[in-house]
C-alpha cells in the first residue's frame, strides 16, 4: 500500500493490528468503542465542528479546565509527528 495520507494509513493499521488494549501487548491505542466511532463520520463532523467552536471562543481552555487537563494527558502520551 502506498499513501501519504494518515487517515488512510490509520485505518489500514486499524484493521491489521486492531486497536490495542491498556495493558497488555497490544499497541496502545483506544478501546474498541471509541474506535468503532471513528467509523460515524457525521459523529465525527459534530464532534469536530463543537471543539472548533469551543477554540474558537476559548483558545487556552481556561473556561474548560477538565477538558484541557484531559487534552493535556492525550498530548503526553501520544506521538503527533
Amino acid at each position: 500500500m502506498k499513501s501519504n495520507d494518515g487517515f488512510e494509513l490509520s485505518e489500514k493499521d486499524l484493521k491489521l493490528r486492531g486497536p490495542g488494549d491498556f495493558l497488555g501487548s497490544r499497541q496502545w491505542g483506544m478501546p474498541d468503542t471509541v474506535m468503532g466511532s471513528l467509523g460515524d463520520l457525521k459523529l465525527v463532523q459534530s464532534a469536530r465542528d463543537a471543539a472548533v467552536k469551543i477554540l474558537e471562543k476559548d483558545q487556552s481552555l481556561k473556561k474548560h479546565p477538565l477538558l484541557r487537563l484531559k487534552a493535556d494527558e492525550l498530548r503526553a502520551k501520544m506521538h503527533l509527528e
